[in-house]
Protein backbone atom coordinates (compact mmCIF):
# COMPACT_ATOMS: atom_id res chain seq x y z
CA UNK A 1 0.00 0.00 0.00
CA UNK A 2 1.35 3.69 -0.86
CA UNK A 3 1.64 5.07 2.59
CA UNK A 4 -0.86 8.62 2.64
CA UNK A 5 -1.56 8.52 -0.76
CA UNK A 6 -5.30 7.13 -0.74
CA UNK A 7 -4.90 4.83 -3.61
CA UNK A 8 -4.30 1.31 -1.75
CA UNK A 9 -2.24 0.16 -4.57
CA UNK A 10 0.97 -1.83 -4.17
CA UNK A 11 3.88 -0.16 -5.77
CA UNK A 12 5.06 -1.50 -8.66
CA UNK A 13 2.54 -4.05 -9.58
CA UNK A 14 0.27 -1.98 -11.60
CA UNK A 15 -0.25 -3.50 -15.14
CA UNK A 16 -1.97 -2.89 -18.35
CA UNK A 17 -5.24 -2.76 -19.31
CA UNK A 18 -4.73 -5.29 -22.21
CA UNK A 19 -3.99 -7.81 -19.84
CA UNK A 20 -7.85 -8.38 -18.92
CA UNK A 21 -7.72 -10.05 -22.17
CA UNK A 22 -8.84 -12.77 -20.79
CA UNK A 23 -11.52 -12.11 -18.15
CA UNK A 24 -13.33 -10.28 -20.18
CA UNK A 25 -13.36 -13.44 -22.86
CA UNK A 26 -14.14 -15.60 -20.16
CA UNK A 27 -17.26 -12.90 -19.65
CA UNK A 28 -18.20 -12.72 -23.24
CA UNK A 29 -17.85 -17.45 -22.59
CA UNK A 30 -20.11 -16.82 -19.64
CA UNK A 31 -22.81 -14.82 -21.38
CA UNK A 32 -22.95 -16.90 -24.66
CA UNK A 33 -23.66 -19.64 -22.27
CA UNK A 34 -26.27 -17.45 -20.33
CA UNK A 35 -27.95 -16.97 -24.03
CA UNK A 36 -28.50 -20.59 -24.10
CA UNK A 37 -29.58 -21.14 -20.76
CA UNK A 38 -31.57 -18.15 -21.29
CA UNK A 39 -33.71 -20.07 -23.70
CA UNK A 40 -33.61 -23.63 -22.09
CA UNK A 41 -34.40 -22.32 -19.03
CA UNK A 42 -37.76 -19.98 -20.18
CA UNK A 43 -39.95 -19.00 -17.54
CA UNK A 44 -37.38 -20.36 -14.94
CA UNK A 45 -35.84 -17.14 -13.37
CA UNK A 46 -34.20 -18.51 -10.25
CA UNK A 47 -32.22 -20.94 -12.67
CA UNK A 48 -31.15 -18.33 -14.75
CA UNK A 49 -30.02 -16.00 -12.07
CA UNK A 50 -28.23 -19.03 -10.45
CA UNK A 51 -26.39 -19.79 -13.51
CA UNK A 52 -25.05 -16.06 -13.54
CA UNK A 53 -24.19 -15.95 -9.99
CA UNK A 54 -22.27 -19.26 -10.23
CA UNK A 55 -20.78 -18.60 -13.51
CA UNK A 56 -19.08 -14.69 -12.34
CA UNK A 57 -18.23 -16.66 -9.28
CA UNK A 58 -16.35 -19.44 -11.06
CA UNK A 59 -15.08 -16.72 -13.57
CA UNK A 60 -13.47 -15.23 -10.77
CA UNK A 61 -11.94 -17.85 -9.32
CA UNK A 62 -10.52 -18.92 -12.67
CA UNK A 63 -9.13 -15.36 -13.59
CA UNK A 64 -8.15 -14.38 -10.58
CA UNK A 65 -4.58 -16.58 -10.91
CA UNK A 66 -4.06 -14.83 -14.81
CA UNK A 67 -4.62 -11.27 -13.18
CA UNK A 68 -2.00 -11.98 -10.30
CA UNK A 69 0.29 -13.12 -13.41
CA UNK A 70 -0.66 -9.75 -15.46
CA UNK A 71 -1.64 -7.39 -13.49
CA UNK A 72 -4.28 -5.06 -14.82
CA UNK A 73 -3.68 -1.35 -15.62
CA UNK A 74 -5.18 -1.09 -11.43
CA UNK A 75 -5.72 3.29 -12.14
CA UNK A 76 -8.03 3.02 -8.89
CA UNK A 77 -7.81 2.26 -5.15
CA UNK A 78 -7.74 -1.94 -4.59
CA UNK A 79 -11.10 -1.00 -2.67
CA UNK A 80 -12.84 0.53 -5.35
CA UNK A 81 -12.57 -2.60 -7.52
CA UNK A 82 -13.28 -4.87 -4.70
CA UNK A 83 -16.98 -2.81 -4.29
CA UNK A 84 -17.44 -2.62 -7.74
CA UNK A 85 -17.60 -6.55 -7.34
CA UNK A 86 -19.58 -7.21 -4.94
CA UNK A 87 -22.00 -4.88 -6.21
CA UNK A 88 -21.97 -6.71 -9.68
CA UNK A 89 -22.49 -10.20 -7.64
CA UNK A 90 -25.40 -8.77 -5.16
CA UNK A 91 -26.69 -6.87 -8.76
CA UNK A 92 -26.60 -9.80 -10.75
CA UNK A 93 -28.53 -12.14 -7.93
CA UNK A 94 -31.39 -9.49 -6.80
CA UNK A 95 -31.54 -8.49 -10.99
CA UNK A 96 -32.00 -12.33 -12.04
CA UNK A 97 -34.58 -12.77 -9.23
CA UNK A 98 -36.67 -9.93 -10.40
CA UNK A 99 -39.49 -11.92 -11.95
CA UNK A 100 -40.61 -9.24 -14.41
CA UNK A 101 -37.23 -9.12 -16.12
CA UNK A 102 -37.20 -12.97 -16.84
CA UNK A 103 -33.65 -13.36 -14.95
CA UNK A 104 -32.30 -11.50 -17.61
CA UNK A 105 -31.42 -8.30 -15.10
CA UNK A 106 -28.43 -9.98 -14.19
CA UNK A 107 -27.18 -9.37 -17.83
CA UNK A 108 -27.65 -5.36 -17.77
CA UNK A 109 -25.74 -5.66 -14.37
CA UNK A 110 -23.15 -7.94 -15.74
CA UNK A 111 -22.85 -5.08 -18.37
CA UNK A 112 -23.25 -2.08 -16.32
CA UNK A 113 -20.59 -3.68 -14.16
CA UNK A 114 -18.46 -3.98 -17.64
CA UNK A 115 -18.37 -0.34 -18.53
CA UNK A 116 -17.60 0.78 -15.17
CA UNK A 117 -14.85 -1.34 -14.78
CA UNK A 118 -13.59 -0.09 -18.14
CA UNK A 119 -13.77 2.87 -16.67
CA UNK A 120 -11.63 2.30 -13.70
CA UNK A 121 -9.05 0.27 -16.78
CA UNK A 122 -9.23 3.29 -19.03
CA UNK A 123 -10.30 1.20 -21.77
CA UNK A 124 -12.84 2.66 -24.21
CA UNK A 125 -13.12 -0.80 -25.76
CA UNK A 126 -14.16 -2.04 -22.22
CA UNK A 127 -16.05 0.35 -21.80
CA UNK A 128 -17.88 0.18 -24.92
CA UNK A 129 -19.04 -3.88 -24.84
CA UNK A 130 -20.08 -2.37 -21.09
CA UNK A 131 -22.61 -0.44 -22.31
CA UNK A 132 -23.79 -2.46 -25.29
CA UNK A 133 -24.45 -5.52 -22.90
CA UNK A 134 -26.83 -3.08 -20.80
CA UNK A 135 -28.76 -1.57 -23.93
CA UNK A 136 -28.73 -5.45 -25.83
CA UNK A 137 -29.93 -7.18 -21.93
CA UNK A 138 -32.49 -4.12 -21.40
CA UNK A 139 -33.88 -4.61 -25.36
CA UNK A 140 -34.18 -8.54 -24.50
CA UNK A 141 -35.90 -7.81 -21.02
CA UNK A 142 -38.41 -5.55 -22.81
CA UNK A 143 -38.78 -7.46 -26.23
CA UNK A 144 -39.62 -10.56 -24.05
CA UNK A 145 -39.22 -12.88 -27.05
CA UNK A 146 -37.04 -16.16 -26.79
CA UNK A 147 -35.42 -16.31 -29.96
CA UNK A 148 -34.51 -12.06 -29.72
CA UNK A 149 -33.05 -13.16 -25.86
CA UNK A 150 -30.93 -15.91 -27.70
CA UNK A 151 -29.79 -13.11 -30.75
CA UNK A 152 -29.34 -10.65 -28.44
CA UNK A 153 -27.39 -12.32 -25.82
CA UNK A 154 -25.37 -13.81 -28.83
CA UNK A 155 -24.94 -10.42 -30.02
CA UNK A 156 -23.47 -9.49 -26.72
CA UNK A 157 -21.30 -11.87 -26.05
CA UNK A 158 -19.67 -11.17 -29.52
CA UNK A 159 -19.30 -7.40 -28.80
CA UNK A 160 -17.69 -8.58 -25.89
CA UNK A 161 -15.30 -11.10 -27.54
CA UNK A 162 -13.79 -8.39 -29.86
CA UNK A 163 -13.03 -6.41 -26.92
CA UNK A 164 -11.30 -8.86 -25.74
CA UNK A 165 -9.79 -9.93 -29.10
CA UNK A 166 -8.50 -6.04 -29.51
CA UNK A 167 -7.13 -6.03 -25.60
CA UNK A 168 -5.33 -9.17 -26.88
CA UNK A 169 -4.31 -7.53 -29.50
CA UNK A 170 -2.82 -4.89 -27.84
CA UNK A 171 -1.11 -7.25 -25.94
CA UNK A 172 0.37 -8.67 -28.09
CA UNK A 173 1.81 -5.33 -29.59
CA UNK A 174 2.99 -4.44 -26.40
CA UNK A 175 5.02 -7.59 -25.57
CA UNK A 176 6.46 -7.52 -29.05
CA UNK A 177 7.90 -4.17 -28.63
CA UNK A 178 9.25 -5.06 -25.00
CA UNK A 179 11.08 -8.00 -26.44
CA UNK A 180 12.30 -6.08 -28.77
CA UNK A 181 13.66 -3.39 -26.63
CA UNK A 182 17.42 -3.51 -25.61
Amino acid sequence: MTAGTGTGRRPGRAGYASNNWLPIAALGVLLLGGAVAAVATGDDTGRLAAYVVVGTLALVLVTVPWLLRHPPALHASTGTYLVLAVAVELGALLGGAVEAFRGLGAWAVLGLGLAVYGYLERARVVVTAGVVAVLLGIAAIAADRPWLTLFLASATAAMILLAARRLKRLADRRDGAEQAAP
